[in-house]
């Protein structure tokens, strides 16, 4: 890794750091320079649009590492029970800070030009929700579960963020006695 591309990882992951614990408008590009060992133009030379670049990158970042995430799950098993199961191990895996983390992002949308906006949201919908909506369009399709994949895939999603590695079964099974085709 270049000099370079190591300095903009660091800044990268002081920008998350501080993301997290502060939020969008808590941002401060002095202390991420601080943090990282550089002078606030340094930021600039890496991320010439500054913090909005920052959070652009930051946040595509996590889309990336969560679509790779949920991609493998998905790949899991060979029922669809074993893949929900595996969804809510990648949902436990997103606790305390994480899933602050992806709260921010979503937050800082309303924070942000139109065009981020668009590229983060689009990112997000493309790479984390669309995967899994595919898994509910077919689960659908075969008459495991019935009722509109975007409103399976939101509840699922919110039931699996407050599951545990010990208790995903139970989940699982909550939430299909609950949509379970009749």
């Amino acid at each position: 890794m270049s000099t370079d591309t190591d300095t903009r990882a660091q800044i990268m992951d002081a920008f998350g750091e501080q993301f997290s614990a502060t939020g969008y408008p808590g941002i401060s590009l002095l202390g991420v320079a601080r943090t990282v060992g550089i002078r606030k133009p340094s930021i600039y030379h890496h991320f010439p649009g500054g913090k909005e670049d920052l959070y652009t990158a930051v946040a595509i970042r996590f889309i990336e590492t969560t679509h790779e995430r949920i991609t493998e799950a998905l790949a899991e098993g060979e029922t669809f029970e074993d893949r929900l199961k595996a969804l809510v191990r990648v949902s436990v895996e997103h606790t305390g800070a994480t899933v602050s983390f992806e709260q921010r992002v979503y937050d800082a949308l309303d924070l942000v030009s139109d065009e981020t906006r668009e590229r983060v949201s689009g990112l997000y919908v493309g790479q984390v929700l669309d995967p899994v909506v595919t898994l509910f369009t077919e689960a659908v399709e075969d008459g495991h579960v019935e009722g509109d994949p975007h409103f399976l895939t939101n509840a699922f999603l919110h039931l699996a963020r407050g599951a545990s590695l010990e208790n995903a079964g139970v989940t699982v099974d909550l939430f299909l006695n609950g949509a379970r085709a009749r």
